[in-house]
């Protein structure tokens, strides 16, 4: 068991809090294991996600997808190198902020994994020529980067625990803004976490949405939007989507007691807390 299972997790947000706010880059913090987004940057990780969403996309998807948007990409581009090696032609990766290792040699493995390594692709300098190469456009201004991609124009979508760190504030347009980019008949797999990420329970629905959303807590580090299963369900619906599954994974009993959660999350049911993750498969209708 590592150390940080035994921080409790008021600790944890003290120490994030803290520490967010020292003069260091996010290079160095990821360098060191700390404010990490995701483990994207290993191959076999990369590789085993976008085969995951690929092989749930395709048991919905009546054509392979030639294009392929994902939202989220976190540490690394390699998305865009096993998509290009599955003929995807035009791949947009949407992020927060610039996230990305710069460093070209960190995707040497997963190019010569896809077959790429002899290709032109492999003598880019740097990870804006490899993307260019690939077919692919990183994208790092959120909700403002998709606004700009045009409607109706990708095949396919996936993110990977990344819907959970959408601003609550955004989430809805974040859903609706994907739903326009959709192509109609497309369709989308989303992997959500509805754990905290104190320590994985549910130790942040103790705290009141007006503290959890400021920005002295949003921006450290833990940020989760702490939507929970039937309200992204129904933020789905409402935007146009339908859902074509949607696989639960639950707790077997409530991960932090009922009694400690925060007012504010006291009409939730059992049921619904009691999930901690979800795969969510929806798909843009066909226009009519």
């Amino acid at each position: 068991m590592g150390v940080s299972q035994h921080i409790p997790w008021w600790a944890k947000i003290s120490a994030k809090i803290a520490l967010s706010k020292a003069p260091i880059s996010y290079e160095l913090w990821r360098s060191i294991g700390i404010f990490r987004h995701g483990k994207m940057i290993e191959a076999s990780y990369s590789r085993r996600v976008f085969d995951s969403h690929m092989a749930t996309l395709a048991a919905h998807a009546c054509t392979a997808p030639k294009s392929l948007l994902e939202l989220g990409p976190g540490d690394s581009v390699s998305t865009a190198i096993w998509a290009q090696s599955h003929g995807i032609s035009s791949i947009a990766l949407v992020d927060a902020g610039r996230f990305a290792t710069s460093d070209v040699s960190a995707y040497k493995n997963s190019l010569e994994i896809a077959g790429l390594a002899e290709q032109a692709v492999a003598s880019a300098a740097t990870v804006h020529e490899m993307l260019a190469a690939l077919g692919a456009q990183y994208l790092c201004d959120g909700i403002t980067s998709l606004r700009s991609l045009p409607s109706e124009s990708v095949d396919a979508m996936f993110s990977n625990a990344v819907l959970e760190h959408v601003r609550r504030s955004e989430f809805i347009e974040t859903i609706k803004e994907l739903f326009r980019i959709q192509r109609p008949g497309g369709v989308s797999s989303h992997q959500i976490d509805l754990r905290d990420h104190l320590g994985g329970a549910l130790n942040s629905l103790r705290i009141s949405h007006r503290r959890w959303e400021s920005p002295l807590f949003a921006q450290s580090g833990f940020y989760t939007n702490r939507l929970r299963c039937s309200e992204i369900r129904s933020i789905f619906t409402d935007a146009g989507w339908e859902i074509l599954e949607c696989t639960e994974r639950r707790w077997p009993n409530l991960a932090t007691p009922r009694s400690a959660l925060h007012a504010e999350f006291q009409h939730f049911t059992d049921e619904d807390l009691l999930v901690s993750g979800v795969r969510l498969v929806v798909r843009r209708p066909n226009a009519a």
